[in-house]
C-alpha cells in the first residue's frame, strides 16, 4: 500500500458524465475515483472553526498545524485504498474557496477535473429521469411541494437552476463561472461530456497531462482503458438518497443522449436555459 499519495479532484456540473468519467479512470490499477465525498464539507467545516477559535490556539499554535491537520483528514480518509492517485469527487470543488485554501494553506496547486455540457442537456436529463420515475418523489419535487409550488416541468427547471439550492445546476453553473473568471481557472480542467463520447482515448489524455502523470499510451496493458465494458465500483442507492432511481446508473459502453433537450423541455424553456455555456466564450479573468 502506498504512504505517498498525490490527490486530485471532481467535479463540473450534474448530469454530464462525471460518474462514467470516474468509472473509466477506475479502469486504471494507480487510481481511485470516489463516488460523492463528504471532504470538500469536512475541509471547509475544519478551516471555518480554526479561524473562528484562534483564542483557544494561542497557546500552542505551529505555522503548519492546520495545513497538517487538513493532509491527516485526506490521508485518513483514503488510507484504506491501495492506489496511489486520488481522485476525490465532490461538485464543492470547483469553487474559489477551497482553491484559494488550499494554495495559502497546504502550498498547493489544486487540480480539479470538471465535466461540462449543455444546460439545456442537464436539465433535460433530470426531467427525463423524473417522468421515467412517477413512482418515485424526487428531490426536485419534494423542494417545490415544501414551496407549495406545482410541480410542472417550468417549476423543476427553475428549482434546479436556482443558484441558492446547494448542488442544484444553478449552484454549480453560478460557482464554477465565478472560479473560471479568475486566476484559478488554470486549476481547473473542463471536460466537455461531447468530447468524452467521440474521442475518449484524447479526453483521458488531456487528465494525464493536466496531472502530469504521463501518456495513456505508454501506461502499459494493465492501464488500457476500455470504453465499451464500464463497470461501477460502488453502486449508491438513488432511490433513496434522491428519490430518482438509477440516477448513476452506468451501461456498459460509451454511448451518446439517445434523446433531444429541446423536444424533451419544448420550445420555450430550452430557449429560456440556451446559450449559459460560459466556457465556450472568450471569457475574461
Amino acid at each position: 500500500m502506498s504512504n505517498t499519495k498525490q490527490y486530485f479532484y471532481l467535479a463540473g456540473l450534474p448530469r454530464t458524465g462525471s460518474t462514467v468519467l470516474g468509472e473509466i479512470l477506475n479502469q486504471n490499477i494507480n487510481i481511485h475515483v470516489s463516488p460523492a465525498s463528504p471532504m470538500s464539507e469536512i475541509i471547509y467545516d475544519l478551516v471555518t472553526k480554526w479561524q473562528q477559535n484562534q483564542d483557544s490556539l494561542k497557546a500552542y499554535q505551529h505555522d503548519d498545524q492546520l495545513g497538517n491537520v487538513w493532509k491527516g483528514i485526506r490521508d485518513g480518509m483514503y488510507r484504506h485504498r491501495p492506489e496511489g492517485i486520488i481522485f476525490d469527487k465532490s461538485w464543492a470543488w470547483q469553487m474559489n474557496d477551497p482553491v484559494n485554501m488550499s494554495r495559502k494553506i497546504l502550498n498547493e496547486e489544486m487540480k480539479v477535473i470538471c465535466t461540462v455540457d449543455n444546460i439545456t442537456d442537464c436539465l433535460a436529463s433530470f426531467i427525463m429521469l423524473i417522468r421515467s420515475n412517477p413512482d418515485y418523489t424526487s428531490f426536485i419535487d419534494e423542494y417545490l411541494m415544501a414551496e407549495n409550488r406545482p410541480l410542472t416541468d417550468e417549476n423543476r427547471c427553475a428549482a434546479m437552476m436556482n443558484p441558492q439550492i446547494a448542488t442544484s445546476v444553478g449552484w454549480c453553473h453560478s460557482n464554477l463561472k465565478k472560479t473560471y473568471l479568475t486566476k484559478n481557472r488554470d486549476n481547473l480542467l473542463l471536460i466537455e461530456r461531447a468530447d468524452l463520447v467521440a474521442q475518449p482515448i484524447d479526453s483521458i489524455n488531456k487528465i494525464y497531462e493536466f496531472i502530469k502523470c504521463g501518456d495513456m499510451s505508454v501506461w502499459g496493458k494493465s492501464q488500457t482503458h476500455y470504453f465499451d465494458s464500464i463497470s461501477k465500483e460502488i453502486t449508491e442507492n438513488d432511490g433513496i438518497a434522491y428519490g430518482i432511481p438509477n440516477l448513476h446508473k452506468l451501461g456498459p459502453k460509451l454511448r451518446d443522449r439517445s434523446w433531444n433537450a429541446k423536444e424533451v423541455l419544448g420550445n420555450q424553456l430550452f430557449a429560456k436555459y440556451k446559450k449559459m455555456e460560459f466556457w465556450r466564450t472568450k471569457a475574461k479573468r
